[in-house]
């Protein structure tokens, strides 16, 4: 078939397309104004559309297009026409409007660092804070200011959040990170107007400071027990108990992951976690929840508790995010580990499970945090029994029958962030499901089980060996079911059974094997491990080659299913080679 289509000037393709961009564009807010009816993020109050020299003329809710635009309203107000597009930047800058937003970007941030260092100091660039900033001026001139020194008796970290949360403003910190009574603020005025911009910014810094320093006093006058003896009065979730409840789930749990870790970390992990959620019932939390956490050290370490106590109450909520830094000390590890965990098993026990794209409660992120401090202080733990404790905890609130289920789902939620963790470190799709096929619970020994697999795959020996081993699997699985190995069995071999030359070689290399593979697997060196495995290759290519194994001797034939099941099972330790698939060799 032969269809002609005739062409159509670009102008007039343009006048149909550009319209339907534009309202295609969508956004988490949008706004209609005036008598329109078009929804945008804020008015659209004129539409620039140029195809080289001329205007490409379309109407777009009641507002026609043009060849004009405006740079800064107030210090260069005028209409300003573009005769061709590649002027559109330059006559922007020129009415102080720079376009470029990484231009701007850049002019800021070398501003910051100037101004900063003539201060004798640094500038403290919080993440997100300087793209924020960057999209909310045009021409933008940043301006340094003071403060009174006596607010520097704050703790830093309250200086920061007063200046970055509401203000949006940079602070100054000197070469020992040490705040210094300076804020950086970024205008989008004219440098005449500076000294009243500064004294303006002043004014309201030094009330936000007067605010902050206020809410810090008042906290102190009650001690940490007596706060949390009031969680007890805030609802945590109404099918989980109050937040004193938390609490004490927490204790429990951050006291059990102790005592595998260090037994000596015990008491603090338990003061800590005691002591964790205090800080919600602040006013300095309460006006910054940001603090959370970061307020309960502050308030710890004035109340007299040691500083292990106090670092671990900092770290419970690390990471916040996947490029997040995890927690530094051992029990704030744990602490976190224990509330994450407290949080996933009662959010599914209560049906709050993440679908989809929809996980309001951010568990992804909580199991994701979890799994990467395991991983990072390479605490050797059984997920299966942290789940069980953790579902211990919430008491009757969970139903005997119902346990087993919430478990396998919790395991499948972890397992599904591991593959991700794993996908990203580099290893391959099937070496991850050859090791998480044959258990999933220490997730520290699935880590280094998919290393070795992965660094030893590619050896000489490893296709062929997977080849032979798949055979055996499939044999297993597909016998007669009369004739199957019971799940028990695998040892029980009669050596008077063993007629061939090639069956009986392999149960001796395997006698031989054995115990040193097993020695490798105790030390967690699975890459050894794995490499005396290859030295059954031979074994079992004679043992294919040369034993029928599905002969009608039932005695014979469950002997040689047996031996076969012995040597899959050592292998089952680290990893289904079943699930291997084609091998790049390295070349010798």
């Amino acid at each position: 078939v032969e269809k002609r289509i005739t062409g159509r000037k670009t102008e007039e393709v343009l006048k149909e397309i550009l319209p339907r961009v534009i309202t295609s564009l969508s956004f988490a807010k949008s706004m209609c104004w005036g008598e329109g009816s078009l929804r945008f993020s804020r008015p659209i109050r004129w539409i620039l559309a140029l195809f080289g020299q001329e205007a490409v003329e379309f109407s777009l809710d009641g507002m026609s297009s043009g060849n004009f635009t405006f740079g800064h309203r107030f210090l260069s107000p005028g209409a300003i026409k573009i005769d061709r597009p590649d002027q559109y930047l330059e006559k922007l800058k020129e009415a102080f409007c720079i376009a470029n937003q990484e231009e701007r970007k850049e002019i800021v941030f070398q501003d910051l660092k100037r101004l900063a260092g003539e201060e004798g100091g640094g500038v403290i660039v919080e993440e997100g804070l300087l793209d924020e900033v960057t999209c909310l001026v045009e021409y933008p001139r940043v301006l340094l200011g003071h403060f009174e020194e006596e607010f520097l008796a704050l703790p830093g970290d309250v200086l920061i959040a007063s200046m970055t949360s509401h203000q949006k403003y940079f602070p100054v910190a000197d070469q020992e990170g040490k705040l210094l009574p300076a804020f950086l603020v970024v205008a989008n005025n004219a440098q005449s107007a500076a000294k009243e911009i500064i004294n303006g910014n002043r004014r309201v810094l030094r009330a936000r400071l007067s605010d902050a320093r206020f809410f810090f006093n008042e906290d102190r006058k009650s001690s940490q027990e007596e706060i949390v003896e009031r969680e007890k009065d805030v609802i945590f979730e109404e099918r989980l108990g109050s937040l004193y409840d938390k609490t004490e789930r927490i204790v429990k749990l951050a006291g059990f992951i102790a005592s595998s870790v260090d037994s000596a970390l015990v008491p603090v992990v338990e003061r800590a976690a005691f002591l964790s959620k205090s800080d919600l019932l602040t006013e300095m939390v309460g006006e910054f929840p940001k603090l959370q956490g970061v307020m309960g050290y502050h308030y710890a370490l004035a109340q007299g508790e040691k500083k292990e106590v106090a670092q671990a109450i900092k770290e419970q909520y690390l990471p916040l995010g996947a490029k997040d830094s995890l927690p530094e000390t051992l029990c704030g590890a744990i602490l976190s580990l224990a509330d994450k965990l407290d949080t996933i098993v009662g959010s599914f026990s209560i049906g709050l499970i993440p679908t989809g794209s929809e996980d309001p409660y951010g568990l992804r992120r909580q199991a994701q945090g979890a799994v990467n401090i395991i991983l990072d202080k390479k605490f050797s733990l059984s997920l299966r029994l942290l789940i069980n404790k953790a579902l211990k905890g919430l008491g009757d609130k969970v139903k005997e029958e119902e346990k087993k289920p919430i478990l396998l789902s919790v395991l499948d939620f972890f397992a599904q962030r591991m593959r991700y963790i794993l996908t990203e470190s580099g290893l391959k799709q099937d070496e991850i499901e050859a090791v998480l096929s044959v258990g999933f619970d220490n997730l520290v020994e699935i880590q280094d089980r998919a290393k070795a697999l992965n660094e030893v795959r590619v050896e000489a020996d490893f296709e062929p060996l997977s080849v032979g081993f798949k055979r055996a699997v499939n044999i297993l699985k597909k016998g007669d079911p009369q004739m199957r190995v019971p799940r028990d069995q695998g040892s029980g071999i009669k050596r008077e059974l063993l007629r061939e030359k090639a069956e009986k070689e392999l149960y001796d290399r395997y006698l031989e094997i054995e115990s040193e593979v097993k020695g490798y697997l105790r030390k967690r060196n699975y890459q050894e491990a794995l490499r005396v495995l290859a030295t059954l290759r031979e074994p079992i290519d004679n043992f294919f080659d040369q034993v029928m194994v599905m002969v009608e001797d039932k005695d014979l034939c469950l002997n040689r299913l047996s031996l076969l099941k012995l040597v899959t099972d050592l292998f089952l330790k680290i990893a289904d080679f079943s699930c291997l698939k084609n091998l790049q060799l390295r070349s010798h």
